[in-house]
């Protein structure tokens, strides 16, 4: 946060909305941001993320942080948020929470948004205080709390109540405008300008920078030039919708953005001041800089506004794919497409008409290739199941971790399920795969499946052709994992249906563990299903085949293994764990901070996780309800008799999972709560989760 103690160049502030007037256009051209942005990026992520203020930076760049800082973030609320008493620590704290995909709101149990809005010492620090309560509430479109102490509207009040008479703003006991804080104070503002009271005090803001600027460009603030000065200031005017590279800001023929490229250090790093040295605060604040200005230059929206999802792209031509899985963070799903072709180098041609955007050709691949109504289409995969939308791909809002499909098509089917029979079938046995399709009729107002007649359909190098009641039908494979692929392809007109590929397991019969006599009847197909799958593993053995132990209790650390391999959750890279006591380099390590870092698994208290101890049934149902986002509210207990012994934090997961049939009790109707898992317990159980999603999905 901003102090004197600590220089105002530690100012982390961003926002972008175009409101006041442009001026006059550019005197120069300014420097190659783009490319410094990348390199600045990389070399900010490389170097670590070791501040909240880092992962800020990192993320509106449009960067991946990795797993580690979420974990710790995750963490740090969990233990310490409570104790928080500056505003500024909640208010960064939201910031960082946004910035990593979550909802400050509700994260690890607390509502910082709340805690923001009726803070008791929003003014202990001055102006500090309401500038970045704006900033938390719009990085993420927050809601203001009913009955709030500070609503919006009090927080911009605040904030005016500080300007002096000549535009400046200044920390409390200082004589003069303060560049920095300025800057940030007119990056809070910029939401706000179609207000008479805040467009007037921008308009002074903006008249005040033009005077400070020094001759060679940049801005002096406690006696020295500093890039952070000029970063803020940057970010403060492309918030305001004022170019930084406008000649009102350039003086001797050099503007902000060329002073700032004069600290710019040979690994793409800014350091804080002349003679050049590696700084943090330069560092950060710097790519911030850069991202507000390429956002206004693209008309990409403010640095502060809601943070775009990251999203999966992929492109289907009429007999090929062209894409298979991009990664793009946009708003809108033609932003999306236009950007993970892009990085793939594949050519998108989008046109206008008076009805809006439309993609007229994707590879040089062009609409009405057949002479009829065909062309590209888009579809989203959201939560496991298809949406239909009906607005054109420039008005359609993403989602995190949406699947955007964009398809040439005509009357275009979307596949529903691909259901193989027997589920998981052996390297001696036929099976059989039902393909059904779904159409969305818009007189119902809900789609309609039906079977997906006459579709091709390839399990590793054999095809099949699915009969009238969408059954393709296979005669034994070798054991094994392949590809098993869907398609509609023709010579003559567009794909029947959208190319679906899903993953199939052929089991070994030889694959049978040591000990399999050991394993329970009830848990057997569970057993050998969740190991063909790769969900589960065995142990070492005796003999060639491996031992499966059965009976032995699972720990903390292997179900933690369990979850992440069940949900596909990339897993963390060489990142420690935000545990004392799991050891780096362990083999658990990975899936514990990568399960943390999504929220799925907490530790036990005093910064631990203990990895080895065992976890019983109560605890494995909080996380299978986490895990698969089950609804608590709608489950009953009146059909579990041990219900009043079922700790309180975990009574309604118990009821939920019980009541999905994840978890069953024993035949006496007894849920068990406080006993300890085995691992073929956990088998049945995970071979139902992974039932549920696949459910879902379909």
């Amino acid at each position: 946060m901003l102090t004197r103690a600590s220089l105002s160049w530690m100012l982390m502030l961003a926002l972008i909305v175009s409101l006041l007037p442009a001026g006059a256009a550019p005197a120069s051209a300014a420097p190659d941001t783009a490319s410094a942005l990348r390199q600045a990026g990389q070399t900010l992520l490389k170097s670590g993320i070791s501040s909240d203020w880092d992962a800020i930076a990192a993320s509106q760049a449009g960067l991946e942080l990795p797993a580690s800082y979420a974990a710790g973030l995750a963490k740090t609320v969990r233990t310490e948020a409570a104790g928080f008493t500056k505003v500024t620590d909640l208010e960064r704290t939201a910031l960082a929470v946004t910035a990593i995909g979550e909802d400050a709101s509700s994260f690890q149990g607390v509502n910082l948004i709340e805690r923001i809005a009726n803070s008791s010492r929003m003014t202990s620090q001055g102006v500090n205080g309401p500038i970045y309560a704006l900033l938390a509430l719009d990085y993420g479109a927050y809601e203001v709390p009913a009955a709030a102490k500070w609503t919006r509207e009090a927080l911009v009040a605040e904030v005016l109540k500080h300007q002096a008479q000549d535009g400046s703003f200044a920390f409390d006991g200082e004589k003069s405008g303060n560049p920095d804080l300025t800057g940030a104070a007119l990056t809070a503002l910029a939401p706000y300008l179609d207000k008479p009271e805040a467009k007037q005090a921008g308009e002074r803001i903006v008249s005040w920078l033009a005077k400070q600027q020094d001759k060679d460009g940049g801005f002096t603030s406690y006696g020295e030039s500093s890039s952070e000065s000029i970063a803020q200031i940057v970010i403060g005017l492309a918030s305001a919708g004022v170019d930084p590279a406008d000649s009102r800001f350039v003086q001797n023929g050099k503007g902000l953005l060329d002073k700032l490229f004069t600290f710019r250090n040979a690994d793409g790093s800014f350091s804080h001041s002349l003679p050049l040295a590696a700084n943090a605060y330069g560092a950060y604040q710097s790519v911030q800089a850069l991202t507000a200005y390429e956002k206004f230059k693209n008309g990409a929206g403010r640095l502060y506004a809601k943070p775009a999802p990251s999203v999966t792209v992929s492109v289907e031509g009429p007999n090929a794919t062209l894409l298979a899985s991009g990664v793009a963070r946009a708003v809108y799903a033609l932003d999306a497409l236009t950007q993970a072709a892009s990085d793939a180098k594949l050519a998108v041609e989008v046109k206008s008409m008076q009805f809006g955007k439309y993609v007229a050709s994707i590879g040089g691949i062009e609409g009405g290739k057949f002479g009829g109504y065909d062309g590209w289409l888009f579809a989203v995969q959201r939560g496991g199941a298809w949406i239909t939308p009906s607005v054109g791909m420039g008005d359609f809002a993403l989602q995190k971790g949406d699947r955007l499909a964009v398809f040439y098509g005509d009357n275009t089917q979307l596949i529903s399920s691909a259901a193989v029979s027997p589920r998981q079938p052996r390297d001696n046995e036929a099976f059989t795969v039902q393909v059904s399709q779904q159409t969305w009729d818009y007189t119902a107002n809900a789609y309609t499946v039906t079977p997906a007649a006459g579709v091709s359909v390839k399990a590793g190098s054999v095809t099949a052709t699915a009969d009238a009641y969408g059954t393709a039908r296979f005669q034994a494979m070798p054991a094994g994992s392949y590809d098993l692929t869907v398609t509609g392809y023709s010579d003559a007109k567009a794909p029947s249906v959208l190319k679906h590929v899903q993953k199939l397991t052929v089991g070994s019969t030889s694959a049978l563990f040591s000990d399999e006599k050991e394993i329970a009847a009830w848990a057997r197909d569970s057993v050998h299903d969740g190991y063909a799958s790769g969900l589960i593993s065995g142990i070492s053995g005796n003999g060639a085949a491996p031992a499966f132990a059965p009976k032995q209790k699972l720990t903390r650390a292997e179900f933690a293994s369990l979850i992440v391999r069940l949900l596909g959750l990339e897993p963390a890279s060489s990142a420690s764990a935000a545990f004392t006591d799991v050891k780096a380099g362990s083999w658990y390590e990975q899936a514990v901070v990568t399960a943390s870092a999504s929220g799925i698994l907490t530790g036990t208290g005093g910064g631990k996780f203990q990895p080895d101890a065992p976890i019983s049934r109560q605890d494995m149902a909080v996380i299978f309800a986490r895990a698969l986002k089950i609804d608590l509210s709608a489950a009953p207990s009146g059909d579990i008799r041990d219900i009043k012994s079922v700790s309180a934090y975990a009574a309604s997961s118990v009821n939920a999972v019980h009541g999905t049939e994840l978890m069953v009790g024993d035949k006496d109707g007894n849920f068990n709560p406080k006993a300890t898992v085995t691992r073929e317990m956990a088998a049945v159980a995970i071979l139902n989760a992974y039932e549920s999603l696949a459910k879902a999905a379909n």
